[in-house]
C-alpha cells in the first residue's frame, strides 16, 4: 500500500447506509451499501430529489425537519424513523442520524440510514394484538407516579381514557369501590417493592354498573432495581355472576329441597305405618321418590361444588383410584363380579375429583345391573392418553342420555337427562382435558374416561411435592394473593 485508502472505497465496505444530500435535499452522493439497499444504481439517484422517495404519509414531516436544521436549527437527538421507497415499489422503514457539514467536513448535509423494516413491523403486529385485546395491559413507573403504557381497552373497562391516566396515573383509584381500595393499594405497594401479585376487586366505572376485575402484576427490574410494574386487568363480572348463581342453587339444594324432602318422607313413613295393602304401597313409592330426589340434589351440590371450585390438572397415578373405586364396590355388594386390568405404570393430568368420576362410574355399573354385577375396569395406555374403561353387564343407557352429555344432541325440554352422575363424570374429564366416551357390548355398556397421560418423572415431582406440602399445610391447586377480596 501505497497511500491511505480512499474513503469513498471505505464507504462502500460499511454496512451502513450512507448518504450526502445538499441544502435543497438533492442527492449528491450515495455509497454502495445505499443503493443495493433500495434497488438502485447510486449513479440513477444522484441529482434526484432525495424526499421524492419517501412515503406521502411521511414525506411533510421528514421535510420539515430537514428544513428546521437547513435554517440554522439542531439535529433531532434521537434517529427518526420514515419509510422509503425502493426500486421495485415495496416501502422499507430507516432509522436515520443527520449531520451538519461542520461535524463532518463534508460540502452537504450526511444521512447515516439502517434498516429497521422487520423491527418496525414486528412492534405493528404487536401494537394491532394489543389493541384489539378486551384485557386492559398496563405499566407503570415503580412509585406509580407514571403512565408507561395502557392500551384503548381502559376505556372499555375502567371508562378512563389513556390522555387521563397520562395526566394522573392513580386516577385509576377513583373508580375503584370504596371497599376494596385499601387492599388494591396493599397490592400496588407490593408491586413497587418488587412482589408478584394477583387480586380481584371491583370498580365502579359509572351509571351504577358494578365490575369485577381480576388483576395479575408483575415488577420490572434493571439489575436489582425495580424500575417498573405491568400487568392487565381482566373483565371477570360474568364469572363472579355465575359464582352466584351457582350459591344461590347450592343454598336452594342444601336446604329447601332437603328440607321439604325430608318433611315427605316422615309423611311417608307415617302413613305406612298406619295403613296397609294400596295406601302402604303409596307411602313407599313416595318414599323411594324422595330418596332419589335428596341422592340427586346431593349430587347436583357436588357438581356446582365441582363448578366452583378453582384447580388445575395434576400428574395422577390411576391403579390406586380404580382400585379404590372396585374395593369399594365390592363392599357395597359382595355377590359382585369385579375384575381389573391396570399398570401400576399409568398416570394421567387430571384435576382432584377424579377419583370420584371413578367411582361414579363404576357405582353405576352396580346399581342398574339387572342381576348380579359383572364389572370389568381397564386402563389402557397409549402414546399421549390413559383410557379409564368401565364395563357393565347393565341395560343399555339411553341413546338420548348419551348423546345429550357427549355434546351430540343440544338439551331441551324434547330431549334431557336425568343422570347427574354422568354430568358429574363430563364436567371432571371436561376440566382435566380429557372426554367421557360410550359403548356398548352384547351385554352391556362400555363407559369410558379418555385423559392425557402424564409422564412417570412428572408423577414423581407431584409426589415429591405434595408430600413436601403436607408437612406444612394441604397443597393448593389454586392460590390467590393475600390482598383478595373474595375467595375462589
Amino acid at each position: 500500500m501505497t497511500g491511505p485508502p480512499d474513503a469513498a472505497t471505505l464507504l462502500d465496505l460499511t454496512r451502513e447506509k450512507v448518504v450526502v444530500i445538499d441544502e435543497g435535499g438533492v442527492f449528491r452522493y450515495l455509497n454502495a451499501a445505499a443503493g443495493d439497499l433500495l434497488g438502485f444504481e447510486t449513479d440513477e439517484l444522484v441529482g434526484r430529489d432525495a424526499f421524492d422517495l419517501v412515503h406521502p404519509d411521511d414525506e411533510s414531516r421528514v421535510r420539515t425537519v430537514f428544513a428546521d436544521v437547513v435554517a440554522g436549527g439542531t439535529p433531532p437527538r434521537e434517529p427518526f424513523e420514515y419509510r422509503y421507497g425502493t426500486a421495485c415499489g415495496d416501502w422499507l422503514w430507516l432509522q436515520s442520524e443527520l449531520y451538519l457539514p461542520e461535524q463532518t467536513g463534508v460540502d452537504g448535509y450526511v444521512l447515516s440510514s439502517r434498516d429497521v423494516t422487520e423491527e418496525v413491523e414486528s412492534i405493528r403486529r404487536l401494537e394491532t394484538i394489543v389493541s384489539k385485546s378486551p384485557d386492559v395491559l398496563w405499566m407503570f413507573d415503580a412509585d406509580w407516579s407514571e403512565l408507561l403504557f395502557v392500551n384503548e381497552a381502559v376505556e372499555d373497562v375502567f371508562g378512563l381514557t389513556p390522555a387521563e391516566l397520562r395526566k394522573r396515573p392513580q386516577r385509576f383509584l377513583d373508580v375503584v369501590h370504596p371497599d376494596d381500595r385499601s387492599a388494591v393499594q396493599r397490592a400496588m405497594a407490593r408491586l413497587s417493592r418488587g412482589e408478584t401479585t394477583h387480586i380481584d376487586y371491583r370498580i365502579e366505572p359509572g351509571d351504577g354498573v358494578l365490575k369485577w376485575l381480576r388483576v395479575p402484576g408483575e415488577p420490572v427490574y434493571d439489575g436489582d432495581e425495580v424500575v417498573a410494574v405491568s400487568g392487565f386487568a381482566r373483565d371477570v363480572t360474568d364469572e363472579y355472576r355465575r359464582n352466584r348463581q351457582l350459591t344461590v342453587m347450592d343454598n336452594l339444594l342444601r336446604h329447601t329441597i332437603r328440607n321439604d324432602m325430608n318433611v315427605v318422607m316422615g309423611c311417608a313413613e307415617r302413613i305406612a305405618d298406619r295403613t296397609a295393602g294400596g295406601s302402604a304401597a303409596d307411602a313407599g313409592t313416595i318414599r323411594r321418590v324422595a330418596e332419589d330426589l335428596l341422592e340427586t340434589a346431593e349430587k347436583q351440590r357436588d357438581v356446582i361444588d365441582l363448578l366452583g371450585r378453582g384447580g388445575s390438572p395434576r400428574p395422577t397415578a390411576v391403579e390406586p383410584i380404580v382400585r379404590d373405586a372396585v374395593d369399594a364396590a365390592r363392599t357395597a355388594e359382595p355377590s359382585g363380579e369385579f375384575t381389573v386390568s391396570c399398570s401400576a405404570d399409568a398416570a394421567v393430568l387430571a384435576i382432584d375429583e377424579l377419583d370420584h368420576a371413578v367411582g361414579e362410574l363404576v357405582e353405576n355399573a352396580v346399581e342398574h345391573a339387572d342381576s348380579t354385577p359383572v364389572v370389568h375396569v381397564e386402563a389402557s395406555l397409549a402414546d399421549e392418553t390413559v383410557r379409564i374403561a368401565v364395563r357393565d353387564n347393565c341395560p343399555p343407557i339411553p341413546v338420548e342420555q348419551r348423546r345429550v352429555i357427549s355434546d351430540v344432541w343440544e338439551m331441551d325440554h324434547l330431549r334431557h337427562t336425568v343422570g347427574m352422575g354422568l354430568w358429574q363424570v363430563y364436567w371432571i374429564a371436561d376440566r382435566s382435558g380429557g372426554e367421557l366416551g360410550f359403548d356398548t357390548h352384547p351385554n352391556g355398556n362400555v363407559v369410558s374416561l379418555s385423559l392425557p397421560r402424564a409422564s412417570a418423572a412428572a408423577l414423581d415431582d407431584a409426589t415429591t411435592a405434595g408430600a413436601a406440602a403436607d408437612g406444612s399445610g394441604s397443597p393448593s391447586g389454586h392460590e390467590r394473593d393475600e390482598d383478595g377480596i373474595a375467595p375462589e
